[in-house]
């Protein structure tokens, strides 16, 4: 097929993602604001002047739209926002804020365009266009992919110049001067007598105001913080011991949980017996939950020891049982009714491999838990009008839904507190424990439950990396690599992964054949086809997702040859 067959084909799979439920949004959909999620909750003295930026007497808030899991994101997005609001960078307070579709990410709509529409140009900027706007209308709000500085780097800058220039304003007005003549430095607006008005005098005054929009941004040379050495914002806490974490949660009146799972995932329990655990100190209840059976007690360990102790029949897998068989599945994935993707098919591979001696390989990847350091955990308390959750998390937005589905109660009814992460891999993509946390909150209403994962239960039921399998045709020709015809074959992380969310995945999965496919590598005959295998075991994003796989397979089949 033509590359501009091939292009015309994707953009037409591209245009299919933007249906959301069934139905194709339209203009309005897309181009109408999700609003301020700060102003519904803002205090008396508080001003939110954009969905990033609050502001009080105590000073600058900055409200993150990507969360942070131990890489420091936190401070860079607050560096964003000081290198223009004119702010100390350790004079900003960060709040993960509230779910909203507000805080959608732009970064990973460019990313999912690159590889539908491989060439640069109108097409790639108009499939960006299209999966933005699903993003936005399904309100994806997602930390993920290496995304955070990519769909910050504008946004933040310019939340902090119009907040700059909202403050200045009303100083302006509040002194009687032109906006012209003011200034501003380290959180203060300067006036022309050398008076300071600290941005946290002003917050009264700016708490009704008409944000100013549309600044230009600062020239790279006036830069403060951005690419320039910093002290991380968190390096303190991290490194006395005193940073809070997710499993540092202490709510009032909280009881602990630990929690059996069926080993193969989304298998269930045939039965179990769990008069030995009742019987056990501190246990104050046994509940089933989806796949397997809770153990709520006074404290942590008593929970884990009660755990162990319920007798439990597990249901069958609802995949293969042995290795060998996923193997297998990966290898008769190699068909060209499974073909996903070629997005790299340069020069003659077929001509260039019938001749000469040809190299092949096999190269294998197994399933990988992601193991973070911090045991995945969740408190969520449920009442008859509401439910509140506190968690380290990537996908505040689908947490609440899920809390909310579970739980009997509006959307909006469903606070999430989304703290701190040590460490996640991907594996806070995911959400099983908040909703297993609902399920058992749902048997004590009003109760705070704190489910914590032994690290046991972390390694055995995580969703883990995926399975995957290259293989390798490839040709040397006067000491350098002629031909390199790489095929990859694994499931869809991204139909696993977003199929539990209840979204569909249109067009092929970019993860078969990501570190591959746009690999910097001028080779003559160069191509690279992606192969998508059933789902087998549920799977999830790992580290780099597909390139985890796909960067061992291109970088010793490059060694192979």
């Amino acid at each position: 097929m033509s590359r501009l067959g091939t292009i015309t084909r994707r953009a037409f799979l591209v245009g299919s993602a933007a249906v959301a439920g069934g139905a194709a949004f339209g203009i309005y959909m897309v181009r109408k604001p999700h609003g301020n999620p700060l102003a519904a909750g803002l205090q008396e003295g508080q001003a939110a002047l954009t969905p990033y930026v609050r502001i009080d007497g105590e000073g600058v808030t900055l409200i993150t739209p990507r969360a942070d899991l131990g890489q420091g994101a936190y401070h860079v997005q607050a560096a964003l926002l000081a290198e223009e609001l004119d702010v100390e960078l350790e004079d900003i307070r960060v709040d993960p804020g509230p779910p909203s579709g507000a805080y959608w990410n732009t970064a990973m709509a460019e990313e999912a365009a690159e590889f539908m529409v491989p060439s640069q140009g109108i097409m790639q900027a108009g499939a960006a266009n299209v999966v933005g706007a699903a993003m936005k209308v399904m309100g994806l709000q997602i930390t993920g992919g290496s995304t955070t500085v990519p769909d910050g780097f504008d946004k933040l800058r310019a939340a902090g110049a119009s907040a700059r220039e909202t403050l200045k304003a009303a100083a302006a007005a509040k002194a009687g001067v032109s906006v012209g003549v003011v200034t501003t430095e380290a959180g203060h607006v300067l006036l022309p007598d050398g008076a300071r008005i600290s941005y946290a005098e002003l917050a009264p005054d700016v708490a009704g105001m008409e944000v100013v929009q549309d600044v230009p941004l600062r020239d790279p040379g006036q830069w403060r913080y951005i690419g320039k050495p910093m002290q991380r914002i968190d390096i303190v806490a991290k490194s006395t011991g005193t940073q809070a974490y997710g499993i540092d949660a202490q709510i009032e009146g909280m009881v602990h949980a630990a929690i059996r799972l069926n080993p193969a995932q989304g298998g269930g329990i045939e039965s179990f017996d769990a008069s030995e655990a009742e019987a056990m100190r501190g246990v104050k209840a046994v509940v089933p939950v989806t796949g397997g059976v809770a153990v709520v007690a006074d404290n942590t360990w008593r929970a884990f020891k009660a755990a162990e102790a319920v007798k439990v029949e597990w249901g069958a897998a609802p995949f293969p049982a042995s290795m060998d068989e996923h193997w297998a599945a990966l290898g008769r994935a190699f068909a060209e009714e499974a073909q996903d993707s070629r997005n790299r098919d340069d020069g003659d591979v077929e001509g260039a491999l019938g001749t000469g001696e040809v190299i092949e390989a096999e190269y294998r990847a197994p399933y990988l838990a992601h193991a973070p350091m911090e045991p995945i955990n969740a408190v969520v308390r449920v009442d008859d009008d509401g439910a509140e959750v506190w968690t380290g998390t990537q996908i505040p937005r689908f947490v609440q839904q899920n809390v909310a589905k579970i739980a009997g109660v509006a959307v909006d009814k469903v606070v999430v507190n989304a703290l701190m992460m040590g460490g996640s891999f991907g594996h806070r993509l995911e959400d099983e424990v908040v909703k297993q946390a609902t399920e058992i909150a749902m048997t004590m209403k009003g109760t705070p439950v704190k489910l914590t994962y032994s690290r046991e239960e972390d390694m055995l039921h995580d969703f883990p990396r995926q399975i995957a399998m290259g293989r390798l045709r490839g040709k040397v020709a006067e000491g350098r690599v002629d031909t390199m015809d790489l095929s990859i074959a694994m499931p869809s992380v991204m139909a696993s992964q977003m199929g539990r969310q209840g979204q569909p995945v249109p067009g092929p999965d970019s993860q078969i054949v990501s570190g591959a496919w746009n690999a910097p590598f001028a080779i003559p005959n160069h191509r690279v086809t992606g192969y998508r295998a059933p789902e087998l075991a549920p799977i999830s994003s790992w580290r780099s997702v597909g390139a985890s796989t796909n960067g061992f397979f291109y970088n010793a089949a490059l060694d192979e040859l």
